[in-house]
């Protein structure tokens, strides 16, 4: 999945089927104060008060003995000899306020009813108020639902656009050039695309529809055809391809399809070969692999080449995960319970995918600096675990033990963004089997 907050990798917001509820877990680094004490001394004494005895006199600056201070001409018992101490790291416990790098901390989850089998989530600002707001696709009450974030923990009421059949999937953009967030989500039962143009404060026009392939799962906005204008991509995953849709500084022209693997269940955008154009990649999970469809820059892209996921993929994202400036896949495989990790060789090349444990069932995967480290992290939402996995990576392209926060049942997908602004990520899931999104604010 391509995350649509600021604080992801290459292409613009989308969400496909994911979900959240959690506990309150915390990971925290420390650095000890590191101090430097300086004393020095100029004693006068009589023989009949030994230099530095408690009750002797004494001048500023001179050493008294033990724990001993030179207190207004006289040695006496006080606190500690001063020091002048130097902190490296701010104060490193959770809910302090403070963002420490390898800090990993959230508050007490938010749920929020939303509608019926919510199935993707976006963490967007939508309402201009420089914080992300939340909008769910509800495939069971076909129609999509917002949320706009208050302050604190509190977000708004619940607000509904009715949407086509199954909606499954939702992304961001700026169709028409006005400044406002436009929703695009695509409807897996009636086969189109729902197109929301936004009016500010939150509030959206009535769908417009436009066909789509049979069955389109996830979407991903991008300017692939270099006009200026956002173009959105489908993956039509009974048609086993990809559907662009021009964007024309108006709406979005007419499906041109391209073909993939069996049966596409997400897609995310990069420049993977090196000739400067965006490219495609698509998880497939019929045939249980990745499908790369290279761009050329003016809106058509090449057949696919088949890339081995290691199992039947449910989610990609990507991001330059070991900092060699060229872009990395993580791929969640729900039957082994885990993220594959490839790194990118260039050329469209990737290594041979390394697995890494994230929990039941990962429905969808983002990649982000979870930590504040500057290096990218894996997050997952597992929809075997009704829980999120965070592993954090070493900036090599190796990943640490997943540290796991619980959130609403069988979370179907997820979204990162910053709700409160404290310019830290937060957490959103769509809650598949709860009618329900849970937000993790991050509390440092």
């Amino acid at each position: 999945m391509t995350n649509p907050s600021g604080f992801t990798t290459p292409g613009t917001s989308s969400a496909s089927e994911s979900s959240s509820t959690t506990d309150d877990t915390s990971t925290s680094s420390t650095t000890d104060d590191t101090t430097t004490t300086t004393s020095s001394s100029t004693s006068s004494t009589t023989d009949a008060c030994p230099a530095g005895s408690e009750g002797c006199d004494c001048l500023d600056g001179d050493a008294c003995d033990g724990d001993l201070e030179c207190v207004d001409g006289t040695c006496e018992a006080g606190s500690e000899t001063t020091t002048t101490s130097t902190t490296t790291d701010a104060d490193p416990f959770c809910g302090d306020g403070i963002a420490v790098p390898d800090e990993v901390c959230f508050a007490a989850p938010v749920t929020l009813g939303m509608g019926s089998g919510p199935a993707a989530v976006l963490a967007q600002d939508i309402d201009g108020d420089m914080h992300a707001d939340v909008v769910c696709a509800n495939a069971s009450s076909n129609n999509l639902t917002t949320r706009l974030y208050k302050d604190g923990n509190t977000f708004g009421s619940l607000a509904a656009l009715i949407a086509g059949t199954t909606p499954s999937a939702i992304v961001a953009v700026n169709l028409n050039g006005d400044g406002f967030i436009d929703i695009v989500a695509a409807n897996r039962g009636s086969a189109d695309l729902s197109i929301f143009l936004g009016m500010g404060e939150g509030k959206f026009m009535p769908q417009t529809t436009i066909a789509a392939g049979m069955q389109p799962r996830a979407l991903v906005a991008a300017n692939v055809n270099g006009d200026g204008f956002d173009d959105v991509i489908a993956v039509n995953a009974a048609d086993n391809t990809i559907g662009l849709f021009p964007g024309d500084g108006v709406g979005l022209l007419a499906m041109a399809p391209f073909a993939v693997g069996a049966t596409p269940v997400d897609l995310a955008v990069g420049e993977f070969n090196g000739d400067g154009n965006l490219d495609v990649i698509t998880a497939n999970n019929g045939s249980s692999n990745l499908s790369l469809v290279v761009g050329n820059g003016q809106g058509n892209f090449g057949a696919p080449t088949a890339i081995a996921a290691g199992g039947a993929p449910s989610g990609i994202a990507v991001g330059d995960i070991n900092g060699d400036q060229k872009p990395d896949l993580a791929v969640s495989i729900p039957g082994s319970n885990s993220v594959v990790v490839m790194l990118g060789a260039g050329f469209g090349m990737f290594s041979p995918g390394v697995p890494f444990t994230t929990g039941a069932g990962p429905s969808d995967v983002a990649l982000v600096d979870m930590s504040g480290d500057g290096v990218l992290d894996i997050v997952a939402s597992n929809a075997g675990d009704s829980n999120v996995a965070i592993l954090r990576g070493n900036g090599m392209g190796g990943f640490a033990a997943a540290e796991t926060f619980a959130v609403g049942q069988a979370p179907a997908s997820l979204a990162i963004g910053d709700f409160n602004g404290d310019d830290v990520p937060d957490i959103a899931t769509a809650d598949g089997a709860a009618s329900t999104v849970t937000v993790l604010l991050t509390d440092p």
